[in-house]
């Protein structure tokens, strides 16, 4: 077995090893050959994992003399970026533009060394 490897798996690293180790060498998660992407995230390319349409929701609002329902739906996905590739603190009812969409981010959790950002916007 390759020496790397055998290091990587020693009885002496942590979990925060293992995950420093899978986010640096981009391999696990943020392999862009699999899961990761390189969308613009705020302006900047950024290696990150998005998973969209989580959820939807449809809202039918009566609109007009009649009331006649207008249909929005509602659309959410989760966005896993590394910490160190966003420079400034996410917070919930904040925006966030990906790819050219404008997204509000409803919740945002820094888990270790990784944000999870749950973005919805109006479709």
């Amino acid at each position: 077995m390759n020496r790397a490897i055998l290091d990587i798996y020693s009885r002496n690293k942590t979990f925060i090893d293992f995950e420093a180790h899978d986010l640096e060498d981009d391999a696990v998660w943020f392999n862009n050959s699999e899961f990761a992407r390189i969308p613009d995230i705020d302006k900047k390319k950024i290696l990150a994992v998005f998973t969209n349409d989580v959820k939807n929701k449809s809202f039918n609002i009566n609109v007009g003399r009649n009331g006649d329902p207008e249909g929005i739906a509602k659309s959410s996905g989760v966005l896993f970026v590394r910490a160190k590739d966003i420079k400034r603190v996410i917070k919930a009812d904040s925006a966030l533009k990906l790819d050219g969409e404008i997204y509000t981010v409803s919740e945002a959790n820094l888990q270790g060394q990784v944000w999870r950002i749950v973005l919805e916007a109006n479709r």
